[in-house]
């Protein structure tokens, strides 16, 4: 049983570094829904990747110092401190890829990067987020956007906030007015209004000009 004990520990610290990767990542993202096996599938494959990168680093690291020798054992007996300087090393690139990986895969996916590329190159149609209040907000263009709710009311204003998902929507307009059924506008008084998910959104429209 201890063995069994060690062994999970050392496993757990074996993927630290696809673990940093994905909260990384994340950071950058609207948060969603995963399951525990696409969550430690996710980690693997982060960490398999990061072992790679810092591994293919640390050789071209000691190719540039003076390549291989070509007599073994190489760098030396276990515990001299060209093993030490060269464990160092890659711990360091582990730490830097781990870094990395999880600040570009978290740019690509927060930007839809990947799924822009398939869908130029006609592989797909579907764009890689979860809801499509995610997708509107993120790539449709408009200064202004106009709030049209259940009971007929407009609300005008520039989105400064909104909600992750369109389940559960609510905005942030600031420099708000209310719009009238001829067409005049009252301005809010204040930075702007919460549309909170009570007040029932029926449609945005989302208008082009002005300015925030």
């Amino acid at each position: 049983m201890p063995d069994a004990n060690l062994d999970s520990v050392w496993l757990i610290v074996a993927l630290l570094p696809g673990f940093f990767s994905v909260c990384v990542r994340d950071f950058f993202l609207p948060p969603r829904r995963v399951d525990a096996f696409g969550r430690v599938f996710e980690v693997v494959a982060f960490a398999l990747a990061n072992y790679v990168l810092a591994g293919t680093g640390l050789v071209l690291l000691v190719w540039a110092r003076g390549g291989f020798r070509p007599v073994l054992p190489w760098p030396g007996p276990l515990m001299s401190p060209t093993w030490g300087l060269t464990a160092a090393m890659f711990l360091y690139l582990l730490g830097s890829t781990a870094f990395m990986l999880g600040l570009v895969s978290g740019w690509v996916c927060g930007t839809d990067l990947h799924y822009r590329a398939a869908r130029w190159l006609r592989l797909t149609a579907r764009t890689g987020r979860d809801d499509v209040w995610q997708d509107v907000f993120a790539d449709v263009s408009g200064a202004w956007h106009l709030v049209h709710f259940a009971d007929g009311r407009r609300l005008l204003g520039i989105a400064r906030y909104f909600s992750d998902t369109g389940e559960r929507p609510s905005i942030y307009l600031a420099r708000a007015a209310w719009v009238g059924e001829d067409g005049g506008v009252v301005p809010v008084v204040g930075d702007g209004v919460l549309v909170a998910e009570a007040a029932r959104i029926q449609c945005i429209e989302f208008i082009s000009g002005g300015g925030s």
